[in-house]
């Protein structure tokens, strides 16, 4: 994406610059909200127009563009070495799976082919979640969707003082993909087949 900003920026210039700091202030308010109670998606795109100076409309397109449309070709390429495997093999033994993301991920998953793996997927932003992590609501509410209890789950995520936190708060067992670490409530994996390994699937 780095890349097709500066692709962009030669073309259009002045207004290249100004979609990439729009994106920048929305995802520097993504973090500024993860403990807040505001109705997510309202605050985080007023929030970072305001600091990037840009009517509200113009930041919206900005932002849809660069951070829901743009992206979507390249997401195939980015998946990690062995996920499709370890979905099959969780798909084979039934276990059911959702999602929760900051950000409405429908089309993501779509894009990377892994869509139908998942039985439940939710966003932060959605009206019933309405909080980032590490609030554990959107947690709660993606088990509360498979019929799954917290103390019989594992929640895989990516960032520990996020991901870790939420699950800790939702009293669910979490597994960092990418650290050989372990927290409260929550042991890394550094790669998926150690995932694999470690939930023996």
């Amino acid at each position: 994406m780095a890349g097709r900003f500066l692709r962009a920026g030669i073309t259009n210039p002045i207004s290249t610059w100004r979609d990439f700091q729009v994106v920048q202030h929305y995802r520097r308010a993504q973090e500024e909200l993860r403990e807040s109670a505001e109705p997510l998606a309202a605050a985080q795109l007023r929030i970072a127009g305001e600091r990037a100076a840009m009517p509200l409309a113009q930041a919206k397109t900005a932002i849809e563009h660069w951070m829901e449309d743009a992206p979507l070709d390249l997401l195939a390429s980015c998946l990690r070495p062995g996920i499709v495997e370890l979905l099959e093999a969780a798909k084979r033994k039934s276990i059911p799976m959702g999602v929760l993301s900051d950000y409405p991920a429908d089309r993501k998953l779509a894009a990377m082919r892994i869509d139908s793996y998942f039985s439940t997927v939710l966003a932060a932003q959605d009206a019933r979640i309405g909080m980032f992590k590490p609030s554990p609501k959107g947690l709660l509410e993606v088990l509360a969707d498979l019929g799954v209890s917290p103390d019989a789950a594992i929640y895989v995520g990516d960032r520990a003082s996020v991901d870790g936190e939420a699950a800790r708060r939702a009293g669910v067992n979490a597994v960092i993909l990418g650290s050989s670490k372990f927290g409260q409530g929550w042991v890394g994996a550094p790669d998926v087949p150690a995932l694999r390994r470690l939930l023996n699937i």
